[in-house]
């Protein structure tokens, strides 16, 4: 039996569940935060809650599980995988000049001004004043996506240029962020970043050695840290708010939070920020799940950015009273986005909150699946897939990652195409033509060198 059919049987029957692990293990703490963080919620029906958000992580807990029983599945596409993704390297870059060209920098130009006045950099940056750029971002940053996770994903396998400029979108895209002074697109690139590595380390493109990991371990714990000196700047900054008093309930953090003793008094902001960060849109997930229902939106009213375009077409606004994210904005006189509510209360919207349960279901099923054929039939597609939908179940307790357009294009419209040019789990006679091109690409990849 040749190396490659041992290789193909060997991954048609191995299971991986570091990726679910992980993810539940995150949502998990951001519960626990929710549950024993600086401020006590009031929550009306505690048992239902609580049962609830049990029955969420199971569902995508049985759904990855489902996930990992299917073969991988090819592609209907025949892909160059090494043309695709650089074509996509070299679209992404020369869209990055022009824009960086036109744009006199964009956010990028303000990174040292949010050193100096965080405030100023937000209110003049592009996320607050829409450009012409803004909008085709919509077509140009799910392909930016795809190059980045591709390129992580098979590392020393593309060619120096094309990592290194690959490398070097990452640090631009990340500075534009700082320069804007926000911190969602810096935490979506670590993210998606981390799970094409997952991806990277599974297939043994890249092979970590005992410094590899200890290198690894440091560089993790300087981003991690770096995260939070980045978040308690901007709480300091361009928040002017009293971190110790909860924007929704409006009552003081408890003086006597186990954290606070273990903590220089100069941290207690970032612990309360961070305690609200990831933990209020559970308080708002319990308020939506005792608002009576007013109709289902089926796929419109989960998404901010189709209800106002919805809007802006045919003047209707119906929708935003259906949408439960919305109502509760509303209910407490806030703007989209300046308090979360959970991915599931906006889902709920179109498929109510037991149809959430069997859309989370399908959520963890395709994150398994598209783990499968990452791996197994190097498809660009497929990588990037398991990455965005890895983000978007990291985003659980936050807010639904379709509220805008690049959002939608990136998080929804790549899976889909995955799906629709996916064939069938792999038969015999695919699995020798997968063979065949393994061979074909280690071949092209000796070619190269």
């Amino acid at each position: 039996m040749s190396i490659f059919s041992l290789l193909i049987n060997k991954l048609k029957n191995q299971k991986i569940y570091f990726p679910i692990i992980l993810l539940l293990s995150w949502l998990g703490f951001t519960i626990f935060f929710f549950c024993f963080g600086p401020w006590k919620y009031k929550l009306t029906h505690v048992y239902v809650f609580y049962a609830y958000l049990l029955l969420v992580h199971i569902a995508l807990f049985f759904g990855y599980i489902r996930g990992q029983s299917r073969n991988g599945g090819g592609t209907k596409i025949k892909i160059d995988y090494f043309r695709f993704v650089e074509i996509t390297i070299i679209i992404s870059v020369v869209y990055l000049i022009i824009k960086l060209i036109l744009t006199s920098g964009g956010n990028l130009s303000h990174f040292i001004s949010t050193f100096k006045n965080a405030k100023v950099a937000y209110l003049n940056s592009s996320l607050r004043y829409p450009n012409f750029f803004s909008y085709t971002d919509i077509f140009f940053f799910p392909i930016l996506i795809i190059a980045i996770t591709n390129t992580i994903y098979f590392y020393k396998k593309l060619r120096k240029r094309y990592r290194y400029s690959v490398y070097l979108m990452i640090l631009i895209t990340m500075a534009s962020a700082i320069g804007a002074a926000t911190r969602g697109q810096l935490a979506q690139i670590i993210m998606l970043s981390f799970a094409a590595l997952i991806l990277a380390i599974y297939q043994k493109n890249i092979v970590f050695r005992h410094y590899h990991k200890a290198l690894m371990l440091f560089f993790a714990a300087c981003v991690l840290i770096g995260f939070f000196a980045y978040s308690n700047y901007l709480i300091k900054t361009r928040e002017a708010i009293d971190s110790a008093v909860n924007p929704i309930t409006v009552e003081r953090s408890n003086a006597n939070y186990f954290l606070y003793k273990i903590t220089p008094e100069n941290l207690h902001p970032l612990i309360n920020s961070t305690s609200f960060y990831v933990s209020h849109s559970y308080y708002q997930l319990n308020k939506a799940l005792n608002l009576p229902c007013k109709g289902l939106g089926f796929g419109l009213s989960n998404s901010y950015f189709i209800m106002r375009n919805i809007e802006k077409v045919t003047g209707w606004s119906g929708l935003e009273n259906i949408s439960y994210g919305r109502r509760l904005d509303k209910e407490i006189g806030a703007s989209y986005g300046l308090f979360w509510s959970t991915f599931y209360t906006w889902i709920a919207s179109d498929f109510s909150f037991p149809g959430t349960i069997i859309v989370v279901f399908f959520i963890g099923f395709l994150l398994s699946l598209a783990l499968k054929d990452a791996l197994f039939c190097l498809n660009p597609l497929a990588v990037t897939s398991f990455c965005t939908i890895f983000h978007f179940i990291f985003h659980f307790p936050f807010n639904n990652p379709l509220q805008d357009g690049s959002g939608l294009t990136t998080c929804f419209v790549i899976p889909v195409i995955w799906l629709i040019s996916r064939k069938s789990d792999l038969s015999e006679n695919y699995l020798n033509q997968i063979r065949i091109s393994f061979q074909d690409i280690f071949k092209a990849f000796r070619s190269r060198k």
